[in-house]
C-alpha cells in the first residue's frame, strides 16, 4: 500500500511531459508542503483568532482548487494543475490579505508564483500572461489594499507567525524546484559531455565548443591501426542477430578498455572492423611502439573468442606511421575522423597481411624496439603505391 501511493505521488506517469521531468519531484514536494502549511494555518487560526470562520471557509476553498491541480499535475495534466494550483494560491493570497491586512506577508505569493510560472516549461504566451496578470494584482494590492484596515481582527503574534511562515514558505517553493533543476541540469550536461567524449577527444571537443565550429588538424607523427577480424562473416552467417551484436560487443568493449588504458584514441569500427591511433590529440613519441603492443593485446583477447560454434577466429592488423590530418565532420550524426595518405596505407597493409600478424610499413619498424620482435620482411604490392617494403612482426 505505502509503496503504491509512494509511486503514485512521486514517479511522473506516463503521460507526463519530458520537459516537466526534471521538476516532477520538486513540484509534488512544493504541493505536500503547501498541503502541510494549510493543516499548521488551520491549527493556529483555530486557537488564535476568534472570527476565524471566514478566514478558514477560504482557505479550505482555495486549498480545494489547490488539491485539484495538485491531483491534475500527478496524473499528467501538468500545465492545467500548475495553472489552476496558481490560481488557487493567488486567491488564498488575496482572501488573506484582505482578512488579516498586508502584513501577513501573503502578497509575497503574488512574486512566488509569478517567478514560478516563468520557471517552468509553459508555452510562452500562457506564461507570460498568466505571470504579468500576477504581478499586476500585487501592484494593485500594494497601491489599493496595504493601508487599508484588515476586516478580522489577529494578535500580533499570529501576524508575525504567518508572516514568517510565508517567508520560509516562499524560500522552499522557489528554491527547493530551481535547486533540483539545476542538479538536473548540471547532470545532463555531464552526460552529454561524456557522450561527446566518446565520439571526440575530450580536449580536441573542448576546441570545438570554443571555436567556430569547424575542427580541423594537422597531425605529424601518429600512427594508425586497422585491425580485422578474420572468419567473422561465416560465422555471422550461422548466428541470429543477437548473437551476432553480444559477439561483436563483447569484442569491441574489450578493445575499448585496452585503448583507453594505453592512451590510444579509438576513432570508429568499420562493420567487423577496428580502427585507432595513436599520437593524437596529444602527440607521443612512442606512438608506433604503443600501437604495436596494443595489436598483441587484441590477438590474446580475440583468442578468448575464437573456437564459437566451430568457427576459428583470427585478427589481421595493419599499422602505418607518418602524417595524417583529423577533424569533426557532419551536422548530423557528426564524428572525429582522420584521413591522408597514413590512414589508406595502413588499411591495405590490414587487407594483405596475415592472421595472427601485425603488418606494418617500413617507417613504423623503424620506430620499434625490435629485440622482443620477430621481424619477417615482405615485398608488397600497394594500389597507388607499387612495391614497397613491408614487414610481417611477432612476438618472439
Amino acid at each position: 500500500m505505502l509503496a503504491t501511493v509512494t509511486n503514485f505521488l512521486f514517479q511522473a506517469k506516463t503521460g507526463y511531459p519530458d520537459s516537466w521531468k526534471p521538476a516532477f519531484l520538486a513540484m509534488q514536494l512544493g504541493f505536500l508542503a503547501g498541503a502541510l502549511a494549510v493543516v499548521i494555518r488551520i491549527s493556529v487560526l483555530l486557537f488564535t483568532v476568534d472570527e476565524w470562520q471566514q478566514i478558514i471557509f477560504w482557505e479550505i476553498t482555495f486549498a480545494t482548487v489547490v488539491g485539484i491541480g495538485f491531483l491534475l499535475h500527478t496524473t499528467g495534466r501538468a500545465e492545467v494543475g500548475v495553472l489552476l494550483a496558481c490560481l488557487g494560491g493567488v486567491g488564498s493570497a488575496t482572501a488573506y490579505i484582505l482578512l488579516l491586512g498586508w502584513d501577513v506577508y501573503f502578497h509575497i505569493w503574488y512574486l512566488n508564483l509569478a517567478i514560478l510560472l516563468i520557471a517552468v516549461p509553459l508555452r510562452g504566451w500562457i506564461k507570460w500572461s498568466w505571470a504579468s496578470a500576477f504581478l499586476l494584482i500585487d501592484v494593485l494590492m500594494f497601491l489599493f489594499v496595504s493601508e487599508s484596515q484588515p476586516l478580522i481582527s489577529a494578535t500580533p503574534g499570529v501576524i508575525q507567525f504567518l508572516g514568517v511562515s510565508n517567508i520560509l514558505g516562499s524560500l522552499f517553493l522557489l528554491g527547493l524546484p530551481m535547486a533540483m533543476y539545476s542538479h538536473f541540469l548540471v547532470l545532463e550536461r555531464e552526460k552529454s559531455e561524456s557522450l561527446l567524449h566518446n565520439i571526440i577527444p575530450k580536449d580536441l571537443a573542448n576546441i570545438l565548443r570554443e571555436g567556430d565550429g569547424v575542427l580541423a588538424l594537422d597531425n605529424a607523427n601518429v600512427s594508425v591501426m586497422f585491425a580485422d577480424i578474420v572468419g567473422f562473416t561465416p560465422l555471422a552467417s550461422k548466428l541470429s542477430a543477437r548473437e551476432v551484436v553480444d559477439l561483436l560487443n563483447g569484442i569491441f568493449s574489450e578493445f575499448d578498455d585496452i585503448c583507453r588504458k594505453n592512451g590510444i584514441e579509438k576513432i570508429k569500427t568499420i562493420g567487423d572492423a577496428y580502427m585507432a591511433v595513436a599520437g593524437l590529440p596529444a602527440a607521443r613519441a612512442d606512438h608506433a611502439q604503443v600501437l604495436v603492443d596494443v595489436g598483441f593485446e587484441f590477438f590474446e583477447t580475440i583468442k578468448k573468442y575464437q573456437t564459437i560454434n566451430a568457427n576459428q577466429l583470427e585478427m589481421r592488423i595493419g599499422i602505418h606511421s607518418g602524417d595524417a590530418v583529423s577533424g569533426v565532420i557532419g551536422k548530423s550524426k557528426f564524428s572525429f575522423d582522420i584521413w591522408g595518405d597514413s590512414v589508406n596505407l595502413a588499411s591495405r597493409l590490414e587487407s594483405i597481411g596475415q592472421p595472427g600478424t601485425i603488418h606494418v610499413s617500413e617507417e613504423t619498424l623503424n620506430l620499434l624496439d625490435e629485440t622482443s620482435l620477430e621481424v619477417i620482411p615482405q615485398q608488397s604490392e600497394i594500389k597507388g603505391k607499387g612495391t614497397m617494403r613491408t614487414f610481417l612482426i611477432h612476438k618472439k
